[in-house]
């Protein structure tokens, strides 16, 4: 493996490759096409809108939780390497 600076600059590591398994996935979409089959027109329109608004406040959220988990992780080996032998 290379470092994982060099991971980082050529692209090798990327958060959005993480998605739910299959399964989960077949699952959500039959639920999703069993309540459109239910909606009316506007309902439909504004059931979109929503999942559109969700997906993009996901994102976003994933983004958030990215950026604490590599800052968290930073101040871990901070603090290791300040501390060193320190037992």
């Amino acid at each position: 493996m290379q470092s994982i600076l060099e991971e980082l600059y050529y692209g090798n590591v990327c958060a959005k490759d993480i998605v739910p398994s299959e399964k989960i996935r077949k699952k959500e979409l039959a639920l999703y096409d069993k309540l459109k089959a239910t909606l009316s027109e506007e309902s439909d329109r504004l059931f979109e809108e929503f999942i559109e608004m969700n997906a993009d406040d996901q994102s976003e959220l994933m983004l958030k939780i990215y950026k604490r988990g590599v800052s968290t992780g930073m101040l871990l080996a901070f603090e290791a390497f300040c501390e060193g032998g320190k037992q």
